[in-house]
């Protein structure tokens, strides 16, 4: 800005503010100071207008910058909830897709193992049969033989005796006849040696049939066909498995028993049975239930004939622990 002294270039004007004014007199030309005020005034008010719009500005952007900070902090709050939200449906879709893995694979390996065990339940089935088979097989032969064996003895005694017999009743034919000779002129002698006679032959006859009685068995091709006139009270049915060791235990005890006159053994390859023949009423089936050789007894609900009184049929089952010493019954 220049002096506020005379222009030297212009005498007569003057320089204030940088505007040149004319010399009037002693002062200065009042309607150019007017006009120079006018514009400082005009231009103040421009410039209080324009820091009014700074201000104003300055406001508004103050404003828009918090409304931008609560704007930014909305929307990264509806971001993050926005994403925890999407966050949790893929952890719930994650988890019912695991779900479903895990209970198709729980279903497959059920079915896998369902299959083996079926598998493993049908193997142990015919490993079952074929023993079971091997065993019935085994069972079957060993009856046999020894009802072979006990026919084949059985028969040497019977014939024995027979020949016994036969040999007795030889000497006593030829003792009577010596005897009936010699006092053949006594009629009341030979009366009294001929009632001797006729008593000594039925002490024979009974002797033979006692001893042939008490070693009587009856061979499954026989089955049905009873040396006794009297028939059995009971028959005893031996359920499978058999096993001769306790199969024979019960005779010998059914045998011992005082109330039983004899017993046959009828050798069934499947099922064996045991007739009984009583001297006198015995409660037989409550006398099986405490031989430690048989695990069940049950009568035979199908039988009428035991239910009117004639042979009744009884049913047992052997079981898994040891024969029992049974003492023989002396005939």
């Amino acid at each position: 800005m220049g002096n506020n002294g005379a222009s030297d270039n212009k005498p007569n004007t003057i320089e204030v503010g940088g505007r040149e004014f004319r010399r009037v007199g002693n002062g200065l030309d009042e309607a150019q100071v007017t006009s120079f005020i006018n514009e400082l005034v005009s231009q103040r008010d421009t410039l209080v207008q324009r820091e009014g719009h700074l201000s104003s500005l300055a406001k508004l952007t103050e404003k828009m910058v918090i409304e931008a900070d609560n704007l930014a902090e909305e929307i990264k709050t509806k971001a993050i909830d926005q994403g925890k939200a999407e966050a949790a449906a893929i952890i719930a879709q994650a988890e019912e897709q695991a779900q479903q893995m895990i209970e198709e694979k729980r279903a497959e390996i059920i079915t896998i193992a369902n299959e083996q065990a079926a598998a493993i339940k049908a193997e142990a089935e015919r490993k079952a049969e074929l023993l079971l088979g091997k065993q019935t097989k085994i069972i079957q032969d060993e009856l046999r033989n020894s009802v072979h064996q006990l026919c084949s003895q059985l028969v040497s005694e019977l014939d024995s005796l027979k020949q016994q017999a036969v040999a007795l009743g030889a000497a006593v034919e030829e003792k009577l006849s010596q005897v009936i000779e010699e006092t053949s002129a006594v009629t009341t002698d030979e009366d009294e040696i001929r009632a001797g006679s006729r008593e000594l032959f039925p002490t024979i006859d009974q002797t033979i049939t006692s001893k042939s009685e008490g070693k009587a068995l009856v061979s499954a091709g026989d089955k049905g066909i009873a040396p006794y006139e009297q028939k059995p009270e009971f028959e005893v049915e031996i359920m499978p498995p058999i096993d001769i060791i306790k199969m024979m235990g019960i005779v010998n005890y059914i045998d011992s028993l005082p109330e039983v006159k004899n017993t046959e053994l009828i050798p069934l390859t499947d099922n064996p049975s045991i007739l009984v023949f009583l001297h006198e009423p015995i409660h037989l089936i409550d006398t099986l239930k405490t031989l430690p050789e048989v695990a069940q007894v049950k009568e035979d609900s199908t039988n009428t004939a035991g239910a009117e009184g004639g042979q009744r049929k009884v049913q047992i089952v052997l079981s898994e622990n040891g024969a029992k010493e049974c003492p023989g019954k002396s005939k």
